[in-house]
């Protein structure tokens, strides 16, 4: 019987987990595993710590280096130029080529170019692969300037470890108020409150119109403005651009691989794309949401879900990706962040519009303790609570969610909520305040 040869674009997590759910199907397989970033698969969401010095980046390679000899992996050190699907093979970088059988495009998603007027040339950076890490490291010195451009995770982290190096950082968003995608404009105001008595410079609503460099090329400015602002120059040292990723599929254009506008590998339910014997995963595939579009889901755990469903499906099991309920959490500096189930930042935009027939009934229950960083954020419809955003305190997101299955009320809930606490030693007994408001949309 011939062995059949899966190939595997990219060693993060969607495509370890893949390449590990075929081996334990078909041991005999022959699997290879194509990358250039780094020759073992390692947690991209640790990558401010690395830049902070806390952990090594063996320290996040949570399958360890003995991986690819265990599993028997042939590991491929080469950039991946083009896709000859006719071939069914993949071409490489110095003209040599990848034959397989059957192949999972795996291959992650890279920074969003900075978009103003001078930013080609040094000093302005990315916060996503390792190369960036390093080329930030190397330039992020204590007494330095550096802006940071854009208010998602990955903005807020970098300006925390930069503040703690010593730079002095501006922290500039586009947006009304910070992390709009996630937050509501109470909670990002108590997130920005803390970033700034932390000495940091965080600045909403503004635009940057232009990168500045002095007649030898250096960065030293930049320009912005904002509604009702005039025009601002910021002189700065350093400019790292947050301003969220693009799926990384430039090198697949002309494969006839089918590519959304925003440039995401289409792929069906069970993760196939357009083409025989191809499948995609993780940052650069399109898959479906709760709101019925199709777009990318980047998100660690979703990526591991997603490789473990193209690995069986590449093995031939007819089998579904699902998305489960929305969980996260994070920190911004040191306040914690737990999130869970379905938390729209505006309810308003939910509600139908004048005359037309009725909708569910939104409501939206909320309070902040007094003088500190720590805010509970519960989201009902039609009585039944469907998503938790909490603020300074740690809670156990799988308690959240067991709940939002339960379809429990909030009544319920508050009465509950000690049994999701997730530090019972160290935090306080859950109590609902004077201060609680239940708003109806």
């Amino acid at each position: 019987m011939q062995q059949t040869h899966y190939v595997i674009l990219g060693n993060g997590v969607a495509g370890i987990e893949a390449a590990i759910t075929v081996r334990n199907r078909e041991p005999s397989a022959r699997i290879s595993v194509v990358s250039m970033e780094h020759d073992h698969f390692y947690s991209r969401t640790a990558l401010m710590y690395i830049l902070c010095g806390q952990l090594s980046l063996q320290d996040t390679e949570p399958y360890g280096r003995d991986l690819y000899a265990r599993m028997r992996f042939e590991r491929v050190r080469a950039r991946v130029t083009g896709l000859d699907a006719a071939a069914k093979a993949l071409r490489l970088e110095g003209g040599g080529t990848l034959r397989y059988d059957r192949l999972l495009l795996a291959a992650g998603s890279r920074a969003r170019p900075a978009p103003w007027a001078g930013a080609a040339g040094g000093g302005v950076h990315a916060f996503v692969t390792l190369q960036d890490l390093a080329a930030l490291d190397a330039e992020a010195a204590a007494g330095k300037t550096v802006a940071v451009i854009g208010g998602g995770l990955i903005g807020v982290e970098v300006a925390e470890v930069l503040h703690l190096r010593g730079l002095k950082v501006h922290f500039l968003i586009r947006e009304p108020w910070y992390f709009p995608v996630a937050l509501d404009a109470a909670e990002a105001e108590v997130v920005a409150a803390h970033v700034r008595h932390h000495g940091v410079d965080v600045r909403t609503g503004l635009n940057v119109t232009a990168l500045e460099r002095d007649s030898a090329g250096r960065l030293v400015a930049l320009q912005t403005e904002g509604a009702g602002q005039a025009g601002e120059r910021l002189p700065v040292d350093l400019v790292v651009c947050a301003i969220g990723v693009v799926p990384n599929t430039e090198f697949l254009r002309a494969s006839g691989l089918a590519l959304a506008a925003g440039g995401a590998i289409v792929a069906d339910d069970g993760l196939r794309t357009n083409l025989p014997d191809v499948w995609a995963a993780g940052d650069c595939a399109e898959v479906l949401w709760i709101d019925g579009a199709r777009r990318p889901e980047q998100l660690w755990y979703t990526a591991r879900d997603q490789g473990r469903v193209a690995g069986a499906a590449m093995t031939g099991e007819e089998i579904t990706y699902r998305r489960t309920a929305w969980y996260n959490s994070a920190k911004f500096f040191d306040v914690e962040y737990t999130t869970a189930g379905y938390i729209p930042p505006d309810l308003n935009r939910l509600t139908p519009a004048a005359g037309s027939a009725a909708g569910p009934i939104w409501s939206r229950w909320y309070q902040q303790a007094p003088g500190a960083a720590i805010t509970q954020r519960i989201v009902i419809k039609d009585g039944r609570v469907v998503g938790f955003n909490c603020l300074g305190t740690r809670w156990d997101h799988t308690v959240f969610l067991r709940w939002i299955r339960e379809r429990r009320s909030l009544e319920w809930v508050l009465a509950h909520m000690e049994e999701a606490r997730f530090d019972e030693e160290f935090m306080q007994p859950f109590r609902v305040l004077p201060s609680a408001a239940l708003t109806t949309i």
